[in-house]
């Protein structure tokens, strides 16, 4: 029995995605790049050899966009076997996945679960990804493409981008998938940072809104700032003490301070 997670993509990625993904990976596209993507998607990692062995081109082919592929961050080489003897396998970038994605090299479910298991994502359905999908091309710029490859860091910021507003302001992005977005980074930057921390580490208590997430540790009266907008230094992942002068500290509430005193 499939679970709610299980959603079905069939019509959830629209051809307006598609052409955004696009002009975001800004590669040079063909067919062999997309029999080599849909190919290495499935089976890899893999080696070279085998993906000529089992598509219809050319060791030499194969080897020529592979070197462009890696070049553009499309795929990675792994050493064989862990030994760095100059024989290597080839695995999918996340980047990869979303060119396949953007020009449709094999069925969305297949490429969207793919993401879901490079990014940790796994208890989340595909609405939520497409709606992470959908704002990337407005938070993400080519030149600093790698940010998708870190899931962590991708939340941080689209979750920093969202709640400063102004990157995608007059944008073609419905307020439902804005908040859906919100709505994910900030679960998942709970459940998944946070509550890895050790016991030791973890804060007495979150606190925050749409313009910060923040940790109170009580012992210390220290802040850990998750992510800020209350001002131009647009704090992210940095400690606060509770004796500066800053919006921060202002917009907390001493009866808010008091509580966990």
């Amino acid at each position: 029995m499939k679970s709610s997670n299980d959603v079905s993509s069939i019509g959830l990625v629209p051809e307006s995605l598609r052409v955004e993904l696009r002009r975001l990976v800004n590669v040079e596209y063909d067919n062999v790049m997309s029999d080599m993507l849909a190919y290495i998607i499935i089976r890899g990692p893999v080696t070279l050899y085998r993906v000529s062995r089992e598509t219809p081109y050319s060791i030499s082919s194969i080897y020529k966009k592979a070197k462009y592929m890696v070049k553009n961050n499309l795929l990675t080489p792994m050493g064989l076997n862990g030994k760095s003897n100059g024989k290597h396998i080839y695995e999918v970038t996340v980047k990869g996945l979303l060119t396949c994605l953007a020009y449709k090299c094999l069925d969305d479910d297949i490429v969207l679960n793919k993401l879901k298991i490079r990014w940790n994502l796994r208890n989340y359905n595909n609405y939520r990804l497409v709606s992470i999908l959908t704002v990337l091309p407005y938070i993400i710029k080519n030149e600093n493409l790698r940010i998708i490859e870190n899931i962590d860091t991708l939340m941080i910021t689209a979750l920093s981008a969202l709640v400063n507003n102004t990157i995608i302001n007059n944008k073609l992005i419905d307020e439902y998938t804005v908040t859906n977005v919100k709505n994910t980074s900030i679960y998942y930057l709970v459940s998944n940072i946070i509550n890895s921390m050790s016991n030791n580490k973890k804060p007495d208590i979150i606190l925050g809104n749409n313009s910060f997430l923040i940790g109170y540790y009580k012992n210390s009266k220290i802040l850990y700032v998750y992510i800020c907008r209350l001002c131009d230094k647009n704090c992210i992942l940095t400690y606060a003490s509770c004796d500066n002068h800053c919006p921060l500290i202002a917009e907390l509430s001493k009866d808010m301070i008091n509580l966990v005193k």
